[in-house]
């Protein structure tokens, strides 16, 4: 039968100490993080730095006494009332040198669907009486019709096939002067704006993509945005285009939608426009490229007032040429966008037409 063990444990003397200084250790962290947040109010930040001031070093050169207290020595310190006013962007000495030396140009218009293969290919019958070709290369819908570079049209399966490319190095073959357009949705971008959320403009309600029925929109302010968009100028213009032509460039109205960047003052959907705008017309400078915009027949409506954030005073000052559907502005609409160009009218005002109008530029379909 074996013996039961016997183990002999000593007395713990010493195991009230520990648990003491572990307690006093706690304390101390307390303490400390308590002081640390209590003592902010003593902070003072002035031209010699920070430093902390306690009520018993206060003296007369600092104004810390109550409102209308003298004790101590100090002068009496008036309370002031301040309040932030951020008010409107004031465009009105908004220059940008937009449209400066423009010639005036007799397109034949190219559509989206129209765009392929076959129609692009110009290497026997030339452009005829024109002496530039606007197409249109990406349509709201947001997909690209040539074959971009871009990892992004990869990435969210938005490319294309048509070899660009290849069809301006042909086009230039027989019509080496030919002026060539580019036309893309900026910010009505249906695929772009599904595919990659956090480039959309969202719903101020729920947080999700904005949209009216198929229409989806780009974030103005988004830099995802903004590197997209430049990223296309740049290879169109590195492929031969000449000229780009923002359409789409529209932005909801109202409270409704939500912008990415947090601001004082929220901004209007026309304000919108006008900073994305510049942004891209300074990209656009810096690659030698002509940037143009599309104005949307409400633009021009006699009672209209920035309708989805498109001014047109303000987007004839931000890019070289105005393009409009002819057929839906109608000739009071066109007379007032001309008027407004003044003097550059007839190579700045663009109709996109189906008959050739009596002067100026124009885009036959």
């Amino acid at each position: 039968m074996p013996r039961p063990r016997t183990v002999y444990r000593g007395q713990r003397k010493y195991s009230w100490i520990i648990t003491l200084a572990v307690f006093l250790l706690v304390l101390l962290v307390i303490l400390a993080v308590w002081l640390f947040y209590d003592l902010q109010r003593y902070v003072v930040y002035d031209k010699e730095g920070v430093r902390l001031v306690l009520p018993s070093q206060r003296t007369d050169a600092l104004p810390l006494d109550a409102p209308g207290d003298t004790a101590g020595g100090g002068q009496s310190v008036q309370p002031v009332e301040v309040q932030l006013v951020v008010e409107a962007a004031d465009y009105s000495d908004l220059e940008t040198g937009a449209g400066q030396g423009l010639a005036v140009i007799h397109a034949r218009y190219l559509a989206a669907a129209d765009v392929n293969e076959r129609t692009m290919d110009f290497e026997h019958r030339g452009l005829g009486d024109s002496d530039a070709l606007v197409t249109e290369l990406m349509a709201p819908d947001g997909f690209l019709r040539w074959r971009s570079s871009l990892p992004l049209a990869d990435s969210y399966a938005v490319n294309g096939t048509l070899d660009l490319s290849g069809a301006i190095e042909r086009l230039r073959a027989g019509n080496e002067s030919a002026w060539l357009v580019a036309r893309i949705s900026a910010l009505e971008d249906a695929a772009m704006a599904t595919r990659n959320t956090p480039a959309a403009l969202v719903s101020a309600a729920d947080g999700y993509v904005y949209q009216e029925g198929e229409t989806a929109w780009l974030d103005p302010y988004s830099d995802v945005t903004r590197s997209y968009l430049t990223a296309l100028l740049r290879e169109l213009r590195e492929i031969g285009c000449d000229e780009v032509l923002l359409g789409g460039f529209t932005c909801p109205e109202g409270e409704r939608v939500a912008f990415s960047q947090k601001m004082t003052r929220r901004p209007d959907a026309r304000d919108a426009l006008v900073s994305l705008g510049l942004y891209l017309r300074e990209q656009a400078d810096a690659l030698g490229l002509r940037l143009s915009v599309v104005l949307e027949p409400a633009a021009l409506a006699a009672d209209a007032e920035a309708p989805m954030g498109q001014d047109a005073s303000l987007l004839l000052r931000i890019f070289d040429r105005v393009y409009f559907d002819a057929g839906a502005v109608g000739d009071a609409g066109a007379e007032a966008l001309r008027a407004l160009a003044g003097a550059d009218a007839e190579a700045r005002v663009v109709p996109i037409a189906a008959e050739t109008p009596e002067a100026g530029s124009f885009a036959l379909r």
